[in-house]
C-alpha cells in the first residue's frame, strides 16, 4: 500500500490534457499498481473518485468508489476506468455540492447533467460502457473533467457558494428531516 501525493490547485498537471493509457501497458504490473495505490490514497483521504493527474499521472485514469456510510448521496461500486469519454449526457442539468482532493477543504454549487454514458476500458482493455445518473453520474462527470484539465471551480455557476468545509458544515449541508436547523 502507498499513498500516494495529490497534487494541489495551483500545480500545472491538474491543468492539462492527459494522455490516454496505451494499449501495451493494459494488464502491466506497473498500471495495476498505480490502480491499487491511487484506490489506497482515495479511500485514505475520504475521497469518492480520483483521477490519475491528481496523483502526478497525466494519463487518462480514474478510480471511483463511494460505500454508503461515507456518504449520504448513495453507494457506487467499485469503478476503474481507463481511457473515459462520455457519449452522452443528458439535458436535465442538476446543481448540487462538490468538493476535490486537489482544491483543499472548499466545496461549491456544480451543475452536471443527471445522467450520462461513459465508454471506457478496464484495466485489462477490455470495452466497457456505463449508464450512470444522479451522484454516480455526477462523479464520473467531475473525474472525467480530471483528465481534461478541468475542475469543479471551473463549472461553478455563481463563486458566491464556494465555502470551506466547515462553513459549508455549518451553513449550508442540508439537514435531516427531523433535525432542527438553528444556523445564523
Amino acid at each position: 500500500m502507498a499513498i500516494l501525493k495529490v497534487a494541489q490547485l495551483g500545480h500545472p498537471v491538474l491543468r492539462h490534457v492527459a494522455k490516454p493509457v496505451p494499449a501495451e501497458l493494459f494488464g502491466d504490473a506497473a498500471l495495476e499498481r498505480l490502480i491499487t495505490d491511487m484506490l489506497d490514497t482515495m479511500r485514505e483521504y475520504e475521497g469518492v473518485g480520483l483521477a490519475g493527474p491528481q496523483v502526478h499521472h497525466p494519463i487518462q485514469l480514474i478510480v471511483i468508489e463511494a460505500a454508503d456510510e461515507r456518504t449520504d448521496r448513495g453507494e457506487i461500486p467499485l469503478t476503474v476506468l481507463l481511457n473515459p469519454r462520455i457519449l452522452e449526457a443528458s439535458e436535465e442539468m442538476v446543481t448540487d455540492w462538490e468538493g476535490c482532493l486537489s482544491v483543499g477543504d472548499l466545496r461549491g454549487l456544480v451543475p452536471r447533467a443527471r445522467r450520462v454514458v461513459v465508454e471506457a476500458l478496464d484495466p485489462g482493455g477490455q470495452p466497457l460502457t456505463l449508464k450512470a445518473e444522479d451522484f454516480f453520474a455526477r462523479v464520473l462527470q467531475h473525474e472525467i473533467d480530471h483528465l481534461q484539465g478541468t475542475l469543479f471551480i471551473d463549472r461553478m455557476d455563481d463563486l458566491q457558494s464556494l465555502s470551506f468545509g466547515r462553513e459549508y458544515l455549518r451553513y449550508r449541508a442540508p439537514r435531516p428531516p427531523d433535525e432542527p436547523d438553528e444556523r445564523d
